[in-house]
């Protein structure tokens, strides 16, 4: 598929229970390329940590506060040496074998290579609950709205860039929560990014230690921010796409 190094970043808070496992299950995954494994602890009150240094995670990196997924995100991309960066949720809610799909999106050719949980062709193992699944089609249409992005699910754990891609995308990123990733596909798609969207499998995670209807709030907000920023000029659209 390719012999160059895929940096793989794990946002973590209070993650102890599972990031050995997650670990361990990744690289089992991923055996047939090389990875590194960033795992980025986002303030977390438990041994995330530690627990991750036990698992070989090859870098982890700790945030004094808890910032949001976006900021640890981020911090995960700045310290990522590989040719291809992905994310993906630290409780498994994607099976780490579809970390590959992304790799051959990007090695086609694609800038981008982003999960949507509305592909035709996507499945659910279980069911997230109505509020929840309403609640993800209301923010998708509100988000519409306001940032006219061509992608029907904008939240989906799971994705990946070239390393140009990645510092074109995220040296203009600036939300440190859920709604950084509404951010990083309306940059990449006023930078004339190439995004391609794959098909997932989910399996919804009940232990989540994220509170819906809060967030969801706080996301929109975030969204209304970034449309204003947008107005404002705060992000550059004249970078041409990465050669």
């Amino acid at each position: 598929m390719t012999d160059q190094l895929v940096s793989v970043i794990l946002p973590a808070y209070r993650a102890a229970p599972v990031v050995v496992k997650t670990v361990d299950t990744i690289r089992r995954a991923t055996k047939s390329i090389e990875i590194e494994i960033i795992v980025v602890d986002d303030g977390s009150d438990d041994d995330t940590s530690s627990q991750a240094r036990t698992a070989g995670a090859d870098r982890v990196i700790e945030l004094r506060e808890n910032k949001g997924k976006g900021a640890a995100v981020r911090a995960g991309v700045a310290a990522a040496t590989g040719s291809y960066i992905v994310f993906t949720d630290v409780d498994l809610a994607y099976e780490p074998s579809q970390i590959l799909k992304l790799i051959e999106g990007l090695t086609a050719g694609a800038d981008l290579v982003v999960g949507s949980r509305r592909h035709s062709a996507s499945q659910e193992m279980t069911s997230g609950g109505l509020a929840r699944k309403w609640g993800s089609r209301i923010f998708s249409r509100l988000t519409w709205i306001l940032l006219p992005i061509p992608h029907l699910d904008t939240q989906c754990g799971l994705k990946g860039f070239t390393s140009q891609a990645a510092e074109q995308v995220f040296a203009q990123a600036k939300v440190d929560g859920f709604a950084f990733d509404v951010e990083i596909l309306f940059v990449a798609q006023r930078l004339g990014l190439e995004i391609r969207e794959i098909p997932v499998t989910l399996d919804h995670i009940e232990q989540s230690t994220v509170k819906f209807i809060p967030q969801a709030i706080k996301m929109l907000c975030d969204v209304v921010r970034i449309r204003a920023w947008s107005i404002l000029g705060r992000y550059d659209d004249s970078s041409s796409r990465p050669g």
